[in-house]
């Protein structure tokens, strides 16, 4: 529900930044002042364009994205959208290098042996070629380092005033952010469609050891995020939504060079571009600064979607995991994406369920039964850009189990389904609102909801539909939703189990 909540935040923030543009004292309809507030262009190649004239102090905040994420993957390519990501921050043939006409060739012959070497060893780890491959490789790639400049954007960035410098993937999109003067729009414009037209894979191999490392550290060693790789994935048997967006330990070891190249070439497209760039700033000035920079960018046919749907859900599936971690809980139940009228209809379900100390799930498991530590839900998970899940999450309070705390779950959904009125919704669209207005409190905040709306949903104006469809949710039609979806036959439980426990009974049988 969260990013719904920044879209909303929108509408109400327009209500403030319109007024004291016109030096108004009364505030208008929120939605009409998004309109007014948020100035839209789409370039000749596809390219969105979303410009936001805001704030006192002459500083942007500009994100960058793409409608490309893990669920783009194929199976070949698990973990690449991720490890592009860190790629792009190694800069072009002019940038981050000291030398490029005499490092070029030394990248070619690492991307050769480095490919050659994973071949190999893929179809015989015992090979008698591959400590040479592997000696080999380090030589190049130890006389390739004498061209690199590390972080050649963060140190022109920082150097001009840049902060937040950063970028994330997930299973929808990918996005590069930075805050900026003012003044330095062209810089800003300069480095990143340079980035884009020409990205050079430097230290590739590295930077694929270094993702190895951190899916070590983040995933593979937290049982809460074993169990989560794996309930997503009994979850989604078709969709590509069933694939980590780091990818697996054994995809990300031979992601090839090529391959990552190829993925870059099909996807990051213009038509799949969004440019947003909120703060003080001229907005016909920033729009024909874009179109100077990123207008030269190739358009390309946007492909489509993915036309892989997941198979409706025939009967309850679980699944269990065994780790050394505390125990928790996740139920999810399959439910369409943001096209439907009922995805709506679960953000006030998951209000009503987990949304603060009021919430049912909350008073109930963990103020009153002392049955959990936490609860947790949420309405689009794990993306928003194809049906999805309604999911909740909570941790057992010792010694209860999850199985009670699983049942009681239940004993409240269905209850909510009788005891939900308009006042109790009323109540989670208000605090909700409230909220909005503290999630958008920045520039960076305005750029980042109506870029995900743009990328995510195609569409920065769902932000100004959002508000009104909400508040027409009522208690039947919160029902006719739970009854539809929250069923036994559509869900997927996923529990952990803690495995030193485990063992430590099986003397005792």
């Amino acid at each position: 529900m969260k990013m719904k909540r920044w879209c909303a935040a929108c509408a109400l923030l327009a209500v403030f930044l319109t007024s004291v543009a016109r030096g108004a004292d009364k505030p208008e309809d929120p939605l009409a002042m998004l309109k007014a507030g948020v100035s839209y262009k789409k370039l000749g190649n596809g390219i969105n364009v979303i410009v936001v004239n805001r704030g006192y102090s002459p500083t942007l905040a500009l994100i960058t994205s793409f409608r490309v994420g893990s669920a783009d993957e194929s199976y070949k390519t698990i973990g690449a959208a991720h490890l592009l990501e860190h790629m792009l921050f190694k800069g072009t043939d002019r940038l981050g290098t000291k030398d490029y006409a005499r490092e070029k060739p030394l990248l070619d012959q690492i991307e050769l042996i480095g490919d050659s070497l994973d071949k190999i060893r893929m179809e015989n780890p015992g090979d008698k070629r591959i400590p040479g491959l592997v000696n080999q490789l380090k030589k190049l790639q130890s006389e390739a380092s004498a061209f690199v400049v590390g972080s050649p954007y963060d140190k022109t960035y920082s150097t001009n005033g840049g902060v937040g410098f950063n970028a994330w993937t997930s299973r929808d999109m990918t996005a590069y952010f930075i805050e900026l003067p003012s003044s330095k729009l062209e810089l800003w414009a300069q480095l990143e469609s340079e980035r884009l037209r020409n990205p050079v894979m430097r230290d590739f191999y590295l930077e694929r050891n270094a993702v190895m490392e951190e899916r070590l550290m983040r995933y593979d060693s937290k049982g809460a995020d074993g169990l989560m790789e794996r309930f997503i994935a009994t979850a989604f048997l078709a969709h590509p939504y069933r694939h980590p967006v780091i990818g697996w330990a054994s995809s990300i070891k031979y992601l090839s060079v090529f391959d990552v190249k190829d993925f870059y070439k099909t996807n990051y497209i213009p038509p799949r571009m969004t440019i947003t760039i909120a703060g003080k700033q001229n907005p016909e000035e920033t729009f024909a600064m874009v179109e100077k920079y990123f207008g030269k960018l190739e358009g390309r046919d946007n492909g489509g979607g993915i036309p892989l749907r997941e198979p409706a859900r025939q009967g309850e599936t679980r699944v269990e995991y065994r780790f050394d971690a505390n125990p928790c809980l996740f139920i999810g139940w399959g439910k369409p994406s943001f096209q439907s009228p009922d995805d709506i209809v679960c953000d006030i379900i998951a209000g009503l369920l987990a949304d603060g100390k009021t919430s049912r799930l909350y008073r109930s498991l963990v103020t009153e039964k002392k049955l959990a530590v936490s609860v947790e839900a949420s309405a689009d998970f794990p993306g928003a850009r194809y049906d999805n899940l309604f999911l909740v999450e909570a941790e057992p309070r010792h010694p209860r189990t999850a199985q009670e705390l699983e049942d009681a779950i239940y004993e409240e959904i269905e209850r909510l389904k009788n005891e939900v009125n308009e006042e109790e919704i009323a109540r989670v669209v208000s605090r909700e609102e409230a909220s909005f207005i503290f999630d958008l409190a920045s520039n960076k905040g305005v750029a980042r909801t109506l870029n995900y709306y743009q990328t995510v949903y195609g569409d920065w104006q769902y932000a100004l539909r959002y508000l009104d469809t909400v508040r027409t949710v009522t208690p039947a039609r919160v029902k006719e939703v739970l009854t539809k979806y929250f069923v036994k036959e559509n869900r997927t439980v996923g529990v952990l189990v803690r495995a030193s426990k485990q063992k430590s009974r099986e003397p005792g049988k």
